[in-house]
């Protein structure tokens, strides 16, 4: 049962509007076929003197509806609208055609007329409407004719005719108004599904965009801390290369050198800064610590100047030598560096002088 109704929905159209028509008519086809077959039995009991002509209109619509749902469903919405909107229309006027003497049928056959117009509001597009109402006041115009109705003579059939006409055109109206309405409705949604379509693509297409902008710009900034990481790898090692090459050059810019056994000697040349004065402790107490020696002899021939804190560094290094038990002897000093320490006011009497290396080591 599910299949059968999967399959009667199912319309081979690809317009969306003509598809939601096309189930409207299925809907209604298959309402009024099973109408048509329930109102046979009560046909019968109820009128059996006519009820084989009645019964031929029946099946002639059974077979009609039948041809519209073959005609929906292969996607033909507007021939299958307009052939069940004439066979309902044929219909109806067809049994209110009855003559003289029974004229119930022909003055009640407006008010069944207004279901085709209504129909026609669902299933076909609203212009068609106008086609309808026509085809029914020329329907109406007919059987009053046909069945002996005087047309707007009598005081009754004036009123009657005149309220069947304004029922058509009023019932026409509204189905015209509430069509264009809802046909207006429809365009706008699918002008709106068809923009939000639109948008979900192209945001589909920025999203792919982004995604490999952002996999380019990853792959650069991976690029780019690599590159850092071997320039701070490169940066450390020269950072370690210079900081030997100081050692190298703070070790050679305060040598000691071995002259015996016992002996070291310290040649200083350049001018001494904190810095320098630090480096020459700290290399002269090493060396002594190394070598166990017992004198150390300290050259200052090189040095221009010695002032204030040059001496109090030397005196440093030879109470530290000292505590090490090693003798420390000072030797060039020049004429010029003694009037200054004499100036000064820097008592060296604690230490032991020579004017030249030689003379030292003699």
């Amino acid at each position: 049962m599910q299949r059968i109704f999967t399959w009667l929905w199912h319309i081979q159209n690809a317009d969306e509007n003509k598809q939601r028509r096309g189930r409207i008519i299925v809907v209604l086809a298959l309402l009024m076929i099973l109408v048509t077959v329930l109102s046979l039995p009560l046909v019968s009991v109820v009128t059996p003197q006519s009820a084989l002509p009645i019964v031929l209109v029946n099946v002639m619509g059974v077979i009609i509806y039948t041809i519209v749902i073959a005609l929906t469903k292969v996607g033909l919405v507007d021939w299958s609208g307009s052939v069940f909107i004439l066979a309902i229309t044929s219909l109806v006027l067809a049994s209110s055609l009855g003559g003289p003497e029974d004229r119930t049928t022909t003055y009640t056959s407006p008010f069944f007329l207004i279901f085709p117009l209504l129909i026609a509001g669902m299933v076909l597009r609203p212009f068609w409407v106008w086609l309808v109402l026509l085809f029914n006041v020329s329907g109406l115009f007919t059987i009053w004719w046909a069945a002996g109705v005087p047309l707007f003579s009598g005081e009754f059939e004036r009123a009657l005719q005149i309220a069947a006409l304004f029922l058509q055109v009023s019932t026409a109206v509204f189905t015209f108004i509430g069509g264009q309405i809802t046909d207006t409705i429809l365009r706008e949604a699918r002008q709106l599904r068809e923009e939000a379509r639109q948008s979900a693509a192209q945001l589909a297409t920025l999203n792919a965009t982004l995604e490999v902008q952002v996999s380019e710009r990853t792959a650069a900034l991976e690029q780019a801390i690599h590159e850092l990481e071997q320039r701070a790898a490169e940066q450390a090692r020269l950072l370690a290369e210079n900081e030997q090459q100081r050692q190298v050059i703070r070790e050679l810019s305060v040598p000691v050198l071995p002259v015996r056994e016992t002996a070291l000697v310290m040649p200083l040349v350049g001018a001494l800064d904190t810095a320098r004065l630090a480096d020459m402790q700290q290399q002269a107490l090493e060396q002594i610590a190394r070598t166990n020696a017992r004198d150390l002899f300290i050259d200052v021939t090189g040095v221009p100047v010695i002032d204030t804190q040059v001496a109090r560094g030397l005196i440093q290094v030879v109470e530290a030598a000292r505590l090490m038990g090693t003798r420390v002897t000072l030797v060039g000093i020049r004429p010029e560096v003694a009037q200054t320490l004499v100036a000064l006011g820097i008592d060296l009497r604690t230490i032991r002088t020579f004017g030249t290396l030689q003379a030292a080591l003699g």
